[in-house]
């Protein structure tokens, strides 16, 4: 059955569905929990969310440099740019 056809029955049915990520409060929460040393995975599993929204929350608080930029990129790619 494709998952686009459950949704359709649970929400048919008021089925109350999880929002994604985490809320200001949870945030913090998480930020408080992993300075006092508690890793991703299990911020993840108290709040129920996955590790990357537990991951986006600290990005966003600065805990984590996120290691998208293009500067990286260029490095795995082969090319440094920067003569």
């Amino acid at each position: 059955m494709h998952r686009a056809t459950v949704f359709s029955h649970l929400r048919r049915r008021n089925v109350p569905s999880r929002r994604p990520g985490l809320g200001l409060d949870e945030k913090a929460e998480a930020v408080r929990l992993t300075r006092a040393g508690v890793s991703m995975r299990a911020i993840g599993r108290r709040m129920g969310v996955d590790r990357k929204a537990v991951r986006a929350a600290l990005v966003e608080a600065g805990l984590i440099v996120d290691d998208t930029d293009d500067s990286r990129l260029d490095r795995l790619a082969g090319s440094d740019l920067t003569d």
